[in-house]
């Protein structure tokens, strides 16, 4: 019987366990919006493991790390600190994955970025990006007779000041969770064309420049957007544009995928008469 086969009892197992922490990871998806894009990478773990043919031998070392991240969720959870125990989550799938031998390291690794970026790592690097875009809005505005400056008096948000409006800023506006989503993307596409992990690691790296890129342009045009007195819109843009961003990215990347399949399946009858 092939591993895939027999294994579906110990991933049932290994999601009791880990229910508490995914049951928190639902509520952070569905309540940060920072967080969402990681919704999606469930959906692309199963997509990528349904296609995965090539099932390796078990790795001494699976166990190790399934281990490794029973303790770290568990003692999350018990510690009445679910979210830092939740890359746990990520080293217990991949620990099983490993140890059963199906599905392979590199596509499973995907679930690594279902984890959402800690809001501690993002308060810690804050404020970043969306500092730098405030700012540079704030001083273009000024200089074009429009009064706006930075507060950043408050511990929680920092606060772009118009005199129509003003906008909160928050850490998870700094395109961090958007640049872990895009990486995220870069890896999928690379695994599905069969990439081992150098070459899914350069895929998912590309991508990053192009997500902080993207959140500056983003950050800018809500900024702008409340010197014209449409703070609450620039808000909802701001708010959205994590999942919406990485929506369309993953479409870009199947749609890639789709083409190069098609380039594939034309080319092989040529070769085949020639």
């Amino acid at each position: 019987m092939a591993p895939k086969d027999r294994s579906w009892l110990l991933w049932i197992a290994l999601a009791v366990a880990l229910s508490p922490a995914l049951i928190d990871w639902v509520q952070q998806v569905t309540t940060s919006p920072w967080a969402r894009g990681a919704a999606v990478f469930p959906l692309l773990l199963a997509w990528s493991v349904r296609d995965d043919a090539s099932p390796v031998r078990p790795k001494r070392d699976g166990v190790a790390w399934l281990a490794l991240g029973l303790a770290l969720t568990l003692v999350g959870v018990g510690g009445g600190m679910p979210r830092v125990g939740r890359p746990g989550i990520a080293f217990a799938a991949i620990g099983l994955a490993r140890a059963i031998g199906f599905p392979s390291t590199p596509r499973m690794l995907l679930a690594a970025f279902a984890i959402p970026i800690p809001s501690q790592v993002l308060a810690a690097l804050a404020p970043g990006l969306e500092a730098a875009v405030a700012g540079l809005v704030a001083r273009g505005a000024t200089l074009a007779g429009v009064g706006a400056h930075l507060d950043e008096s408050r511990l929680s948000a920092l606060r772009f000041v118009a005199p129509a409006g003003f906008l909160d800023l928050f850490p998870g506006d700094g395109g961090i969770s958007l640049a872990w989503s895009f990486a995220g993307i870069g890896w999928f596409a690379a695994v599905q064309r069969g990439a081992a992990l150098p070459g899914a690691l350069r895929a998912a790296a590309g991508p990053v420049l192009v997500a902080f890129v993207l959140q500056a342009l983003v950050l800018a045009l809500a900024c702008g957007a409340t010197l014209f007195g449409a703070a609450a819109l620039a808000r909802a843009v701001l708010d959205h544009c994590v999942l919406v961003a990485t929506l369309a990215a993953l479409g870009i990347a199947i749609h890639s995928l789709r083409t190069a399949e098609a380039g594939a399946g034309a080319a092989r009858p040529l070769r085949s008469r020639a």
